[in-house]
């Protein structure tokens, strides 16, 4: 792995003036989290380490991936080069002694993904003894908050169909000492081995992990295909194989390098109500019935981080989580969607509510189709808005793409919306909870088959050879 733990990755940090420790006394109701917004508002987005936090002996770390440089550090490489090499995989030649080849590195590079499976935490761990969540600093981040929250867990369970593993990342409202209210959102992986599981009428074992080495977090809010491990996604990613300890008290495994280790169970029988919650939209997310985690057992280092993450307004570092996620899966939808030349997931949109898509463009039509292919493929189904434009166009360009969108639209004939369609549950302006409508915006130029009976007029662009001319000439002009 890049980083062999949560604390590794610190040190590294602070060798590389990454990081600042506070050692002033912070108080995690609203004050430590403003200070993480803070330092990132202001440009320095330098990671933090909390190591005296009000009614807490534990030490809170934040910003964990707060710049492009660390995402680069936590993964090994850009992430579209990490996207290429997966592609790459899963690419079958068109040659016998290609295929041979390309299978033998395959069997290399898929082999070493399995985690490897210990029976304990090892000796660096202790057993918490009577569960106690209130030692812990978790953090209140708003102040409308329904209460204090985990936001950045790493929640563990299993399909009871299958057995295949999955990791999600999904907020935690604290209860009391030992209950947790557990927000999976029902299109999520962790949702659906939960409703498997009520049809059982049995509790489901979860196992929520606090604070790993930073891959393991990342593959977590990856959008992985159903029965791809996140553990060993993040093999896959490093070459290097996950260590994974078994449960002691649920049928699960967690990384053996876990700062806190949360064991325990949701009843499909039980709920209560969770939230609000101030959410990356910008908004407070209302109260809903969710199921309800019963911790029974805590595992933890002797000396343990907690972690943390501000969820709220932009701009925060799931912004750079969310761009790394876009670049390494792009090679992937490409691949699935030939036409597509780049892909931009707004930020300001909060990624899910609009993505600006760019295609080579060569029959009526097309624009649709992309659209909806897209809508149809993983989480990309979230999408509310997608805007398509021709591949002259760099969709990371605001300035191009509203040009476009002005100029290469007619309402009437470009833009059309879709009724019935799942929406992600936290679009707040769809009527019906998780139920509303998208709208597909085709900003592409048009030809005839499409309607247009006009002479579409030529974009204005300087020849090359003055573009290079004027470049050569530059300083020798004065400028």
């Amino acid at each position: 792995m890049p980083f062999q733990d949560l604390r590794s990755y610190l040190n590294e940090l602070r060798e590389k003036s990454m990081l600042v420790d506070v050692n002033a006394q912070v108080d995690p109701d609203l004050e430590l989290t403003h200070i993480l917004s803070e330092e990132l508002r202001i440009g320095k987005k330098r990671t933090i380490v909390f190591n005296d936090v009000k009614g807490s002996s534990i030490p809170v770390a934040g910003n964990l991936f707060g710049d492009w440089e660390r995402m680069k550090m936590v993964l090994g490489d850009e992430p579209i080069n990490i996207g290429n090499h997966l592609l790459e995989l899963v690419q079958v030649p068109s040659d016998t002694d290609s295929m041979m080849s390309k299978g033998l590195k395959m069997f290399r590079e898929l082999g070493g993904i399995r985690p490897k499976v210990h029976n304990d935490l090892g000796s660096d761990h202790v057993d918490a003894g009577k569960p106690d969540l209130l030692q812990y600093p978790i953090c209140r981040t708003w102040p409308k908050d329904g209460g204090k929250y985990i936001t950045l867990p790493l929640v563990i369970t299993k399909d009871p169909v299958s057995g295949n593993r999955n990791v999600g990342m999904y907020r935690l409202q604290l209860y009391d000492s030992e209950t947790l209210g557990m927000h999976w959102q029902i299109h999520k992986g962790g949702a659906e081995n939960y409703d498997r599981q009520k049809e059982r009428s049995k509790p489901l074992d979860v196992a929520v992990v606090l604070g790993t080495d930073p891959l393991n977090i990342f593959s977590a809010v990856a959008p992985l295909p159903n029965g791809l491990d996140e553990f060993s996604f993040a093999g896959l990613i490093s070459r290097d194989r996950v260590d994974l300890a078994k449960g002691s008290t649920v049928n699960l495994e967690y990384p053996s390098n876990s700062e806190i280790v949360l064991e325990g169970y949701v009843d499909p029988s039980e709920s209560r109500i969770e939230g609000p919650f101030g959410d990356h939209t910008g908004y407070y997310s209302l109260e809903e019935e969710f199921p309800v985690l019963h911790v029974k057992k805590v595992f933890q280092r002797k000396k343990p981080i907690y972690p943390t993450t501000i969820v709220g307004k932009l701009w925060h570092e799931d912004v750079i989580l969310g761009k790394a996620v876009e670049r390494m899966f792009l090679p992937i939808i490409k691949f699935q969607i030939p036409e597509i030349v780049d892909l931009n997931t707004m930020e300001e949109a909060v990624f899910h509510n609009m993505v600006i898509v760019s295609i080579r463009k060569r029959y009526p039509g097309q624009a649709k189709k992309v659209m909806f292919a897209l809508w149809g493929l993983g989480q990309l189904m979230f999408s509310k808005i997608i805007v398509v434009v021709d591949d002259d166009i760099d969709v990371h360009d605001r300035k191009q793409v509203i040009w476009a969108m002005s100029t290469r639209i007619d309402p009437d004939r470009d833009v059309f919306t879709v009724k019935g369609t799942v929406t992600d549950s936290l679009d707040h302006a769809s009527p019906i909870f998780n139920y509303g409508s998208k709208m597909g915006i085709d900003a592409t130029r048009k030809g005839a088959s499409e309607g247009y009976m006009r002479r579409w007029p030529e974009t204005m662009q300087m020849p090359p050879e003055v573009v290079e001319s004027v470049k050569k000439r530059w300083s020798a002009l004065g400028l």
